[in-house]
């Protein structure tokens, strides 16, 4: 990464939208429950994408909300190479993919945590942020902004 670098998230939740909260309560890919951790998107469109496969709306989310965070290109980062860990994205199990994620969050190896994303087929990648690492004081977020969708994404 060289300059500055642009992420994005989008919730619908209830939690701070840069906190980890919810991913600290109910766990994801990348963490098990009790471990905070932040999911983005290296663009709008592909994070738009994570959230909408996981949301089985006939309507758009009412309560979305998005930030812009910009990134110092020099953040500690390690990338996770899927071809070494086989079964990382079994659409039914996340097991294999969270307990690399929990040893990362764990020992704070890095601030990010390059990984494909599975919606894409690993084209693209989604960054996940260690928000207890200390490099993670150094990303700067826009204000939080609703997230306005084209109703023809839902029916």
């Amino acid at each position: 990464m060289s300059g500055p670098v642009r992420l994005w998230r989008i919730t619908t939740g209830p939690h701070p939208i840069w906190s980890g909260e919810g991913a600290r309560l109910f766990g994801q890919r990348w963490n098990p429950p009790g471990l905070p951790a932040i999911y983005t998107g290296t663009s709008f469109a592909l994070y738009l994408v994570e959230i909408l496969v996981h949301a089985n709306r006939l309507t758009p989310p009412s309560a979305a909300r998005y930030v812009e965070a910009t990134l110092p290109p020099d953040l500690s980062r390690e990338t996770f190479l899927a071809e070494n860990h086989p079964g990382w994205n079994d659409p039914h199990s996340t097991a294999i993919a969270q307990a690399y994620g929990a040893a990362w969050l764990r020992e704070r190896r890095s601030c990010l945590l390059l990984v494909p994303s599975v919606v894409t087929a690993g084209l693209d990648t989604n960054i996940v942020v260690n928000p207890e690492h200390p490099d993670a004081a150094r990303i700067t977020t826009g204000p939080e902004t609703p997230v306005r969708l084209d109703p023809r994404l839902f029916g």
